[in-house]
């Protein structure tokens, strides 16, 4: 009793706050890339306890992807960090799953799909590719997207993780069915086989 009136208002809300985020650590069920996720979502907020025990207590824990969609189910924490983004950047991460898995894809070829199909937002006395760039820096920020360096490609190149991947792909439902084509969406993006079979190569 003599240490809980020792302790400030701000001891008692920040003791709230870490015993929402050890119960939000769990249900991600302890997984590493889920848990950044969420972790990554949360730092972007100015949160109070309120907050921290509404994404707690969310029914969206109890949601699970159908396995037979893609051969797997989507953790709740990864469909909660997308539903958080803004739309420009969720239409630019569905958009990634039109390449195949386990892809590098080049940064400036991804740019340039993007422009072409209209998923930029363009914004006065800026070049589309500095907002671009901005959006990738975002999708890093959030971890939905990391940064390779492939030894195809010059320059650096961006990548889902697998379940990331399948996120998309479950998310762009019949708008991107055609990705699991892989002659289909190699056209979609002037990406020929050669170029595919080179890139798995030197791996």
């Amino acid at each position: 009793e003599a240490l809980r009136e020792a302790q400030t208002e701000e001891d008692l809300v920040m003791h709230k706050i870490r015993d929402a985020e050890e119960r939000i650590v769990r249900k991600c069920g302890g997984l590493p890339l889920v848990i950044k996720m969420v972790g990554s979502m949360m730092h972007t907020k100015k949160m109070h306890t309120e907050d921290w025990k509404f994404v707690e207590g969310g029914k969206i824990w109890e949601w699970e992807m159908p396995a037979a969609e893609i051969g797997g189910k989507i953790l709740p924490g990864l469909m909660l960090s997308y539903d958080d983004l803004p739309h420009y950047l969720k239409s630019c991460f569905v958009y990634c799953c039109n390449y195949p898995k386990d892809y590098e894809i080049e940064r400036d070829t991804l740019i340039r799909q993007w422009v072409v199909h209209g998923l930029i937002e363009e914004k006065d006395g800026i070049d589309v590719k500095v907002t671009a760039n901005q959006y990738i820096k975002d999708l890093m920020n959030r971890c939905l997207i990391e940064e390779t360096h492939s030894g195809f490609f010059e320059g650096t190149c961006l990548k889902l993780h697998d379940i990331l991947h399948d996120l998309a792909l479950y998310i762009g439902g019949k708008e991107y069915s055609h990705a699991s084509e892989h002659t289909r969406h190699l056209s979609l993006f002037g990406v020929n086989d050669a170029e595919v079979h080179k890139h798995n190569a030197s791996e």
